[in-house]
């Protein structure tokens, strides 16, 4: 995983290839809480329906995240708004959205886009960055075959 060129100040753009994942698989990894729990939150529910609902939790940290799904294509393309809790209640939430293309080698390559950045949010905004890279890796790790 890493940060494309493609980032600006207010659209984080993350990429890598995940080599022991085809599509439609990785997708399951962000939308079924068994398989979210096993690289990211400690805890998530999901409704993963366009308009339906998410809600992931760090309880040790005292951390949650919640949108609703904006885009739901199976192996294609995940979207979804995010609000951390802790956000002041006036802050629009942010917009992220996953893609997942085939690799001719196999794999899949991931594409995570997180936009909206405001100029005051640039502390926020490293701090996803830092995020994405993180998880990203964390996902990857699952299967032994991943680049």
């Amino acid at each position: 995983m890493q940060e494309s060129p493609a980032s600006t100040p207010e659209k984080i753009v993350v990429e890598g290839r995940l080599s022991g994942f085809e599509p439609d698989e990785l997708f399951t990894y962000w939308v079924e809480p068994l398989k979210l729990v096993q690289w990211w939150p400690a805890m998530a529910e999901t409704h993963p329906e366009v308009g339906g609902t998410y809600s992931f939790s760090w309880p040790e940290m005292d951390w949650h995240v919640r949108g609703k799904y904006t885009v739901v294509e199976p192996g294609k393309r995940l979207g979804f708004t995010w609000k951390w809790d802790h956000d002041p209640s006036d802050a629009l939430p942010k917009d992220v959205l996953v893609h997942f293309e085939p690799h001719l080698d196999g794999g899949t390559i991931m594409t995570i886009e997180h936009e909206k950045y405001l100029p005051e949010e640039q502390d926020d905004r490293q701090g996803a960055v830092e995020g994405w890279l993180h998880f990203g890796m964390k996902l990857a790790g699952l299967k032994e075959s991943s680049a």
